[in-house]
């Protein structure tokens, strides 16, 4: 599997104000310097997700950004030669670190193949998704959303293996049970070995029917774009990607779950999550 689909299009308004002129993809997270007996790296989110990906084999990103974001991300992402020579001319010991981290992340960048999707206005993570659907092509993708932030990726190779047992498999979930459900989507699964198999989902139930929480990170194959374009706008009145599985789900399509069960991620699209986020990342950062 090569290709990934990362949506950072939203607005991030539970962020504000400083979401404003960046997005919550951009907020920094602490990550380990190369040298242990320096100070921690800061690095966006967005780096971070990226970086981990290529390292577990992607090597085509499709990033579906805001018109409003789009200027702030791309002036992180692409590579900046004159920015690495003005810290190199500045022969600082401090700058030294930062021109390795950032020399690694361009190199990496460089060998990949990168689209850049803008939407004029957010309308749900599906319209997001759907956007992609010339990029990715025939392949099954990745799908990882901006805000979410997974501190290890060791998982990742035993999920795309799950979702690889069975050809019949359209789509493959990733879920955690939770006693707090609030603002999520819910699934329900029965066990058949060695796969959970999935027969119902709901985006964000005033009633959850299970514990299962989705997360947000999916392997799909294409047949979810025509889902997509099948399924009507739901919660807030937007395109929902947990509807296009439920559609996929009254199509006959089979979709399993993979379970993450206590490893650490968190969502950094509230303030208290975030807090969380950066104080995990100061701990393993600095172990």
């Amino acid at each position: 599997m090569k290709t990934t689909v990362i949506t950072t299009a939203g607005l991030g308004t539970r962020l504000l104000t400083a979401t404003k002129a960046s997005p919550k993809t951009l907020l920094p997270l602490y990550d380990m310097s190369f040298d242990r007996n320096t100070e921690p790296l800061l690095r966006p989110l967005i780096e971070i997700i990226f970086e981990n990906l290529y390292d577990n084999g992607f090597r085509r990103f499709c990033f579906i950004v805001g018109t409003k974001n789009k200027k702030s991300i791309l002036n992180h992402m692409l590579p900046d030669q004159e920015y690495i020579k003005l810290l190199k001319k500045r022969n600082n010991q401090f700058d030294k670190r930062f021109v390795k981290a950032l020399q690694k992340f361009y190199k990496k960048f460089e060998k990949c193949e990168i689209k850049w999707i803008s939407q004029n206005s957010p309308m749900g993570f599906g319209h997001a998704l759907l956007a992609s659907k010339k990029f990715v092509g025939d392949e099954p993708f990745l799908l990882h959303t901006g805000d979410a932030y997974f501190p290890n990726y060791s998982f990742l190779n035993d999920f795309i293996k799950s979702s690889q047992y069975d050809k019949k498999i359209t789509a493959t979930l990733l879920f955690q049970r939770k006693k707090s459900l609030e603002g999520f989507g819910i699934a329900q699964t029965k066990k058949r070995m060695p796969l959970d198999i999935v027969f119902h989902v709901a985006e964000k139930p005033k009633k959850p029917k299970s514990n299962l929480v989705i997360l947000p990170i999916y392997i799909l194959k294409p047949d979810i774009f025509k889902a997509l374009e099948k399924t009507g706008l739901g919660h807030n009145n937007e395109l929902q990607v947990t509807d296009a599985i439920s559609t996929l789900l009254d199509w006959n399509h089979k979709i399993t779950a993979y379970n993450f069960r206590n490893n650490k991620w968190f969502d950094i699209g509230t303030t208290k999550q975030y807090f969380y986020a950066l104080n995990h990342s100061f701990k393993i950062a600095t172990k």
